[in-house]
């Protein structure tokens, strides 16, 4: 009878208490789904913000070692603020003899990979010039780069460098060359900011290995880039201020201001821009006499 008694008694919940709950528990999960909604959206912001910061530096050291190792005097070959050919050393060495049809230099030793990939793209050399001071060019026009005869150099008692090579380039030094004169061997390379294949409709960075019968092999490094990505130019007689355009002269430069500006592939929800990263630093050439 008691328990009968209980069960009348036990009330349930009102068709009130129920509303409340239902509207208690809708104004949470609107809250909370608005703060999930602002936090995805600064999420994918940042993420894109992280991703623009890449594009600008993903590419730089790359860049930078090119760009060190050019003559002031005549490793830059053409210029427009989004667009560089360039002269671009990858081993170093001195003049032995002129034998064979040509000249032997002993190399400095450097990395087995680097060589080999860019002296199948052998352009021609530059030797040294001792009363100019400056470094004259030999290429095209049938230079050639082949294994020299390490007999020639001890010879003239120069002695390879452990893990350095000894290598023939055709033509012969020209007259003013002789015995120690300093000689580098380069590739041509083109840098260019244009419309990226990768990511289509945005920019890209290409790097591009000429070759002297006038043959390409274009590589796009990295996209993609916002439309103020590009470089401006430090001059022999312009101080610590680049200039947009480089000067009539090209062996006056000495070193670029990088403007390597990454943006997002995408725009993020609720935007109605891609993230951009701005990205400026600057390189200066080695190979300089002033």
């Amino acid at each position: 009878m008691t328990n009968a008694i209980a069960l009348r008694a036990r009330r349930g919940m009102t068709l009130i208490e129920l509303i409340v709950g239902i509207t208690i528990f809708a104004i949470v999960g609107a809250a909370f789904t608005k703060l999930m909604t602002v936090q995805g959206k600064f999420f994918d912001r940042q993420g894109m913000a992280n991703a623009a910061r890449n594009v600008s530096r993903s590419s730089l050291n790359r860049v930078i070692s090119d760009f060190r190792m050019i003559d002031a005097g005549g490793g830059v070959v053409a210029a427009t603020p989004t667009s560089l050919t360039l002269r671009i050393p990858f081993a170093i060495g001195v003049m032995c003899a002129n034998a064979n049809g040509g000249t032997h230099l002993s190399l400095l030793p450097v990395d087995s990979t680097t060589y080999e990939q860019a002296r199948v793209k052998f352009y021609g050399y530059a030797w040294r010039n001792f009363q100019t001071g400056a470094y004259n060019y030999v290429e095209a026009g049938g230079t050639s780069l082949n294994t020299g005869t390490a007999a020639v150099c001890t010879g003239v008692n120069i002695t390879m460098v452990p893990n350095g090579k000894t290598v023939l380039v055709q033509p012969a030094l020209p007259a003013g060359g002789g015995l120690g004169t300093p000689v580098f061997l380069y590739t041509r390379v083109r840098y260019d900011f244009k419309a990226s294949l990768a990511v289509p409709g945005k920019i890209g960075l290409y790097r591009t290995n000429i070759s002297p019968n006038g043959a390409e092999d274009p590589e796009e490094i990295v996209a993609p880039f916002a439309p103020t990505a590009g470089w401006k130019f430090f001059t022999v007689n312009g101080g610590a201020t680049p200039v947009v355009n480089p000067p009539a002269n090209l062996a006056d430069i000495r070193g670029l201001e990088l403007h390597f500006d990454g943006t997002s592939e995408y725009i993020a929800p609720g935007q109605t821009s891609t993230e951009n990263a701005p990205f400026q630093t600057a390189v200066f050439f080695k190979n300089r006499s002033n």
